[in-house]
């Protein structure tokens, strides 16, 4: 599924609207319509097309009840006609009218001369929602059209529905039957279909009970066709019709007086002694009474004992919730220990200064990454997690085309293949990138240079991986005396060395074609791992090749940043693979500088796609940086310091390349000038970090911040290294809390098997068995606009929430071993 760049940066200031969040209390009885633009009242909140990401279950007309979304997706929906249907909406234009409490949005489809409007508005305990046409369909739209609903599943495993006379029980899973409709496509059997719909009639904090007012409900499991799917409530538009061409009548059942229980969130693994110790504790908006909060010391045999007790602080609102800080830093004993808050305990967690020592970053790189290696088997004691994959890789992408995931091909192929014919030498190294099997050479690169940085922190040699590249084979928890930072940069750099070997440059990646995309399962059986021949049928084929074209595709468009972005990875790797294996360093190093010297000489070229850094220029400033630490040379330096106004301008995202190799740069104004710029960013810096509780920089677009904020962290490490007069060690410790458990929504850990509580629902390579990857990190909570945080555990298949990434796993590694650095020099 989509993925973001994880190249794009948020700006360092929140917006104001994030931080102010739900300006308005709710009264107990009443409806409102709030500051924000949505309808609400005590326990219920309806939005109406604040969010924009349809594709991932966050659009259109959304319902949030008892502090659970529980339905999205509320828009016209159509199938094709002639060939040709609209997308799902991800814009429309809202009206408010507050005093009569109605809500509009209009939505647009110039292609097709379509244009509708859907209306909310309270009615009583209930609230109606109509669907208004500008004309009527033409006649060859009819039944065609429909107003969809779309309600979250694993909210209603076994709980009931009644449709008119008939009953059931929701299923855990989608089971069918699947039918044939009149073009002959295979489409999921209604459930039901009649005037009044109740979900969840035995449970109070998720009954619904929808009523078609002019119209039939339709229950569809939306399972059957898609993992993904949710269970849909629909009514087909009729002809001849416009205003309230669809009304029905929503009451969501709220529990009197219901208010959230209080959320504690902490990190899971726990505090050094040394460092600063706070829970933060998320309240219901109308909290504003605070209580005490006690640290509880978990004694084993004799009972718990309280070990503080105090009134948190209050920190105020942030999006729809309050906030307080409870500060135990004075609690210095190691031991296990929970936090309690109204009723409500912390997952357990510890004071110890060898806190990080096992079970926190290991499992991401004893497991998470073993796991997605591509190119090779990889075997965990008893299971097989797949085969070795992708042997076939990789036939020359068509010409002129844009791709899945937002791989583009441009007009001309820059290598010697023609389309569709193999190219060599990439079917070796690199990591399956998330759920997906691609390898994008953006989040290659970032993922060895991680790796790399990570390994120098504390140059130790953790050892718990055999690999053997002559076999093709990877087992797990066998020590084979090299060590797996050195053996898991060595696959990164096989990867991004491939296009150098081919065709003189990097490629942007190599990624399925469209039937081969999103398959879950062993990788290895994705493809028959013979080569395509396109003189063979696809019944055809010999010991190397066959006629069956399910190789992936490389994308093979040259682009100046990303060469710059890779040269610097390379050059990193070589200082980690010099001693274990020279000549592969040598042959980094050597392309790294290759590279920089080509596009020292020429015109910067930008082929903008998927994973394809957009600033050039950033690129240049950490591809010179990191020849510098590596070689030495003047001429880096040298050219450093002509990139002063370049550096100033992405201060924020270039300080830490050069703060590492300041000790080269010998020239008093260079210095003086990045001094200044460093404090001017500073002060920007603060801001940011306090507008939330958590102390992070907090803007998440679609995605949740976690991997953002880690490589915020990895890049301010470095500047407390070398300037720790200004830059201060809290927000790398806050990070890692942040990703340990300590985040909006919830207290659970956003690393896989990390913590009491952790992520073991995500969208993994197998995530059709809702299963989880030891140590994978997910992006974690997301901002459902305006300004719900969430983080939905009981689903795979929101990625925005619950997707695995190798970068993400790489940084995770890094900061987790920085704190562990930096707490115990402290």
């Amino acid at each position: 599924m989509s993925k973001r760049t994880h190249y794009n940066r948020y700006p360092a200031i929140c917006i104001l609207a994030l931080i102010t969040g739900c300006t308005q209390n709710v009264s107990e009885q009443g409806w409102t319509v709030n500051d924000q633009e949505y309808l609400e009242k005590t326990g219920l909140s309806v939005l109406a097309f604040h969010n924009y990401y349809p594709v991932g279950k966050q659009g259109g007309i959304e319902i949030i009840q008892h502090g659970e979304r529980i339905a999205t997706n509320g828009f016209i929906r159509m199938q094709q006609v002639e060939g040709k249907r609209f997308s799902d909406p991800e814009r429309a234009v809202r009206e408010v009218d507050k005093e009569n409490k109605v809500i509009k949005a209009n939505v647009r489809y110039d292609d097709f001369d379509f244009k509708y409007t859907v209306r909310i508005w309270p009615d009583g305990d209930k609230f109606r929602l109509a669907v208004d046409l500008d004309k009527p369909i033409p006649e060859s739209w009819t039944g065609k059209l429909s107003f969809d609903l779309e309600f979250y599943p694993p909210l209603y495993y076994g709980k009931t529905f009644q449709l008119d006379e008939l009953f059931g029980i929701i299923p855990r899973q989608g089971n069918g039957p699947m039918i044939r409709d009149e073009a002959g496509n295979l489409r999921s059997a209604n459930m039901g279909q009649g005037r009044v719909l109740t979900l969840a009639g035995e449970d109070p904090l998720r009954k619904v009970v929808i009523e078609g007012q002019n119209s039939d409900l339709v229950l569809i499991d939306g399972r059957n066709t898609s993992k993904q799917g949710w269970i849909i409530v629909r009514s087909v538009i009729p002809g001849g019709v416009t205003a309230s061409a669809i009304e029905w009548t929503i009451e969501p059942e709220i529990v009197p007086g219901w208010k959230r229980e209080p959320v504690i969130a902490v990190s899971q693994i726990g505090y050094h002694p040394g460092q600063k110790k706070q829970a933060v504790i998320e309240l219901d908006r109308r909290v504003s009474r605070l209580e005490k909060a006690s640290l509880v010391k978990i004694t084993g045999k004799n009972s718990n004992s309280e070990i503080l007790s105090m009134i948190p602080e209050k920190w105020g609102k942030f999006l729809c919730y309050n906030y307080a800080v409870f500060d135990f830093s004075s609690v210095t004993d190691p031991g296990m220990y929970m936090v309690q808050y109204g009723g409500k305990s912390s997952f357990p967690f510890a004071i110890d200064s060898n806190i990080y020592k096992a079970g926190v970053w290991q499992p991401a790189l004893e497991g998470y990454f073993p796991i997605q290696m591509c190119h090779i088997k990889v075997r965990d004691r008893m299971a097989i997690w797949h085969g070795a994959c992708h042997l076939d890789d990789a036939l020359q992408a068509p010409l002129d085309i844009v791709h899945i995931d937002g791989y583009r091909q441009y007009k001309e192929a820059e290598t010697n293949y023609k389309p569709l014919t193999t190219v060599p030498f990439l079917n070796t190294g690199g990591w399956h990138d998330a759920g997906d099997d691609d390898l994008a050479a953006g989040s290659q690169a970032a993922t060895t240079q991680f790796l790399v940085l990570a390994s120098e922190i504390l140059g130790d040699g953790f050892d718990q991986t055999y690999v053997n590249w002559d076999d093709l084979y990877v087992e797990m928890h066998r020590p084979d005396g090299v060590p797996d930072f050195v053996q898991q940069i060595k696959h990164g750099v096989l990867n991004l060395l491939s296009g150098y070997r081919a065709a003189g440059h990097s490629f942007a990646g190599i990624i399925a074609n469209r039937e081969g995309r999103n398959i879950t399962g062993d990788w290895a059986s994705q493809t028959d791992q013979l080569f395509y021949d396109q003189r063979m049928n696809p019944k055809q084929k010999n010991m190397t090749h066959s006629g069956v074209m399910d190789d992936r595709w490389v994308f093979t468009s040259k682009d100046t940043g990303l060469e710059y972005l890779v040269s610097a990875a390379l050059a990193s790797a070589s200082r980690s693979l010099k001693d274990f294996d020279p000549r592969l360093a040598s042959e980094c190093l050597e392309t790294a500088r290759k590279v920089w010297d080509y596009e020292q000489t020429s015109e910067p070229v930008q082929k903008p796609a998927g994973y394809v850094p957009r600033n050039t220029k950033l690129q240049e400033i950490i591809s010179t940086g990191e020849l510098l630490i590596t070689t030495g040379e003047e001429k880096y330096a040298t050219h450093m310091i002509s990139l002063l106004p370049a550096i100033q301008a992405n201060i924020g995202r270039a300080a830490w390349c050069v703060a590492r190799a300041g000790d080269r740069l010998k020239d008093e104004a260079f210095n003086n000038a990045f001094r200044n710029a460093l404090q001017t960013y500073k002060t920007r810096l603060d801001s940011t970090l306090s507008a939330n509780p958590f102390g992070v920089p907090w803007r998440p677009a679609i995605w949740g911040i976690g991997w953002d904020i880690q490589n915020y962290a990895l890049e301010h490490y470095y500047l407390i290294q070398e300037y720790p007069d200004l830059f201060s060690p809290e927000l790398l410790y806050r990070v890692v809390n942040y990703v340990l458990g300590c985040h909006p929504g919830s207290g659970t850990s956003l690393v896989s098997g990390v913590g009491a509580h952790s992520i073991t629902n995500a969208f993994g390579v197998y995530r059709h068995l809702e299963s989880y990857i030891p140590g994978g990190m997910v992006s974690g909570t997301a901002l459902i606009r305006p300004d719900f945080p969430e983080l939905k555990e009981t689903t795979p298949f929101l990625w925005q929430q619950s997707e695995y990434v190798m970068p993400g796993a790489a940084s995770y590694i890094f900061c987790v071993r920085a704190a562990e650095k930096l707490l115990n020099m402290k």
